[in-house]
This record gives structure tokens, sequence and C-alpha cells, in this order.
């Protein structure tokens, strides 16, 4: 039986070790997941790897908002590239696009020139393109190792059949890994649809105000959930059977 892959998006230590104790396989480290995920720090790219031994692939995003970045945006995710690089992650996570919406492929062929061979996945910036099946063959030509997409829907159970479409156009090229809302109740069929042999989420829940730490006056937090990431790993398990 082939496992299949859950990618946890975390921003915290604590998120690190919910995720890997509820049977996560790769981690994805990002600062702000509120804001869909910025470039975390190195101090917790090290805190992460104290308490777990997953893989870590880091978000390389300069700021909230959209992918169109300015050529000082482009240069500071590449100094932010460079920062990261002697640390060894797994991968790294970025995606530009032009004022069209295509993959701006200048920018995105500078930042991987940057990255150094290491793995680079194109964000969901990807489900911003016009045409995702052109914007597939242009990851897969400048050499991105995966693309992360909902199938441009709200979720990826209801993006499932566009991302089926651009797993069967990819043949191997080039890896699609499903995202967009996924828990227990929906993987299973998510996977079944599109045929990926891997997903990505965040599996949070709110932390209790109890929990806040001076939680009254600010917005509430959420957490990676250990028992949804858990409960994912059964329903996924479960399916391969």
């Amino acid at each position: 039986m082939t496992r299949t892959l859950i990618e946890a998006a975390v921003e915290t230590i604590e998120d690190a070790e919910a995720a890997t104790a509820g049977g996560a396989d790769r981690l994805e480290l990002c600062a702000a997941l509120d804001l869909g995920g910025l470039t975390p720090t190195l101090g917790t790219l090290h805190e992460v790897r104290a308490v777990s031994g997953l893989p870590v692939v880091v978000m390389i995003r300069c700021r909230g908002g959209d992918f169109v970045y300015d050529e000082r945006e482009v240069r500071l995710m590449a100094r932010d590239l460079e920062a990261f690089l002697p640390h060894k992650p797994e991968g790294f996570v970025l995606g530009v696009l032009d004022q069209s919406g295509r993959v701006h492929e200048a920018a995105c062929r500078h930042l991987l020139k940057v990255a150094a061979g290491v793995p680079v996945v194109f964000h969901r910036a990807f489900d911003r393109t016009p045409d995702p099946l052109a914007a597939l063959e242009t990851c897969i030509e400048l050499g991105f190792a995966r693309v992360l997409t909902s199938g441009r829907e709200p979720t990826g159970l209801a993006g499932s059949p566009a991302i089926r479409k651009l797993r069967d156009a990819a043949a191997g090229r080039i890896e699609v890994l499903p995202c967009g809302r996924l828990g227990a109740k929906n993987v299973a069929d998510v996977l079944r649809v599109t045929g990926c042999g891997q997903l990505h989420g965040a599996f949070a829940e709110p932390v209790p105000e109890a929990d806040g730490r001076g939680h009254r006056g600010y917005a509430q937090r959420c957490r990676t959930s250990a028992a949804e990431v858990a409960a994912v790993r059964a329903a996924v398990d479960r399916a391969a059977d």
C-alpha cells in the first residue's frame, strides 16, 4: 500500500508538534496563515526542527494581498531565499504573477536560480492564473517541483475535476498538490477524483479563549489540530485499503 502524503501548513512550534503527532508527513512552514502564509523567521525553522523530524518546506512571500510583485519585492524574496539556503530546508514555496495574472517567467526564473536546486513549489497564486493548463506548462518549463491548487474553486472537493485534469496533463512531469479546506470528511473523495497521492491543509481549530494568553481584545487565533490531522490520516489510510 502506497502511503498518501499529508502536508500540514504550520506557523508555530505548537503547530509543528501537533501536525507531527497527528501523522503528517511534511510541514509547510509559514508566518501569518490568516493572510495565506508569509515568510517565517529563521528562528521558527530552527525551533520547529527541534520538535519535529519531518521535512520542512518554507514559504517565501513578502506580504499579503496579490501576487504581483515589483522589482524590490522580488529582490527581497531572493534575499530571504539566500538567508534560508544555508539551513537546508527541504523546499521553498513561492509564486509571482505578472500584471495579466500569468506566471511571471522572468521573476520566477530568477528566484529558482537563487534557490540553487532546492525543490520549489508554486503556491496558490496558481489558482489566480487565467489559463491553468498554460500556467502548468510554464511551471514545468521553469523547473518547479510542484503546484499547489484547489482547482480554482473555494474548496479542493469542488475543484477536484479540474485538479484531475491538471494531474493528467502533468503526466508525471510535475507534482500536483490538492488543497482547499480539506478535512477528514472530504479527503477520500478528493483523492479518488484527482488521483493524486498527496494533499495539503492547515487542519486548524480555534484556540480556546481560556488558552489565549491575553486573548481579550485580539482576534482569536487558530492552531493545528492533532486530532484533525489524525482523522485525515485515518481517512486516507482507509481509502487506500
